[in-house]
């Protein structure tokens, strides 16, 4: 099957690696996927060293009708049978251009994306006409979307991110190098607004009244950096904090950390925190997340209320000082029996065949 992947993240995210780690695992399985994506992306510059065919389209805008023609030849060239749009900026002109080209279309959804008044209208009519079936990569998207579009239920289906277990590993002890006489705690996010991060680093005063022995690495980078090392200095905890930048040696980190913690308000399935828990290292999340429907409540991570920097620092402190190795163990499970990469895969192939019947 020809499968055409539209995506307009600018940088690095949990949404790119989805369609690297998802192409990946559907060319294994003798499909062809071709990703249309922004010129310098980092799915532009990473995609071509694993031979994923890739084309650069910038639509400078969500409408920008002129651009239709060319998706059209896109399409036809490389004779696709099923087309997947999973960002905005694509979500009109690449529909249409699906609708005109007689194309099986598929709109995934990795955050909630949520609208009000007008929008609210325009986007029921994108879902409900434009598309043919839409995936949510959390029971908590599909929940949102039902209750704001009145979307029929069996035209929403739950695919989660795929984790692929061999990056991952349960270590037989704590690498921690860097500060090998502290708990570690990382948070592992893009460093950009409405991620929780300034709730985050207001938390750590508080934790470190309860557990003092303890360091917190932030890996990523992203618009709010300075921000947050300014922050650190003015509660006087930057001897606490190390920021690492972007990494790409995640499985490697996570093998040195305690626990990791997700502070975003919002969000759909975070894939670091599911990385964290593919390494046995349980997480605190918001309930915010769609984590919230996959963790066990202090069994396989602690979920607090989002935007809370208190009630985050007691989510810390109560899973440091309970058995946090079980809960990593039980959070291990929980990616084993629901999100490898081959049985998501198997998922999104099963769905392929539905709609091209």
């Amino acid at each position: 099957m020809n499968i055409l992947i539209f995506d307009a993240t600018p940088h690095w995210s949990g949404g790119a690696n989805r369609i690297l780690l998802y192409s990946q695992e559907l060319l294994k399985r003798g499909h062809r996927v071709t990703v249309c994506c922004l010129p310098e992306s980092g799915l532009s510059r990473r995609l071509p060293e694993e031979n994923i065919p890739v084309c650069t389209i910038n639509p400078k805008s969500d409408l920008n009708l002129l651009i239709i023609p060319k998706l059209i030849q896109l399409i036809e060239k490389n004779n696709i049978d099923v087309i997947e749009i999973c960002s905005p900026k694509f979500y009109w002109v690449a529909s249409l251009a699906g609708r005109l080209s007689h194309r099986v279309v598929m709109l995934t959804r990795n955050v909630p994306y949520r609208k009000k008044g007008i929008k609210k209208q325009i986007n029921r009519l994108l879902y409900n006409k434009l598309v043919d079936r839409i995936i949510a990569v959390s029971d908590k998207i599909k929940r949102e979307l039902k209750e704001d579009f009145n979307i029929p239920d069996h035209k929403i289906t739950v695919i989660y991110d795929g984790i692929d277990l061999h990056r991952f590993r349960i270590p037989n002890k704590n690498n921690n190098t860097l500060h090998p006489e502290q708990y570690v705690a990382a948070v592992i996010s893009r460093l950009d607004e409405n991620k929780g991060l300034e709730c985050f680093i207001s938390a750590i005063p508080y934790i470190v009244q309860k557990i003092n022995p303890i360091h917190f690495i932030i890996v990523g980078t992203g618009s709010m950096e300075q921000k947050l090392k300014d922050l650190t200095k003015k509660l006087t905890v930057s001897d606490k904090v190390t920021f690492t930048g972007f990494r790409t040696d995640i499985p490697e980190i996570l093998c040195g950390v305690d626990i990791t913690i997700m502070p975003s308000p919002e969000e759909g399935m975070s894939m670091s925190a599911l990385e964290s828990m593919a390494s046995a290292k349980p997480v605190v999340a918001t309930s915010g997340s769609g984590l919230a429907d996959i963790i066990i409540n202090n069994r396989s991570g602690i979920i607090v209320n989002p935007d809370n920097s208190k009630e985050l620092a007691d989510g810390v402190v109560t899973l440091l000082q309970s058995d946090y190795k079980q809960a990593g163990r039980e959070a291990r499970k929980i990616i084993e029996e629901k999100f490898t990469l081959q049985t998501v895969v198997a998922q999104y192939e099963q769905l392929l065949e539905t709609l091209t019947i």
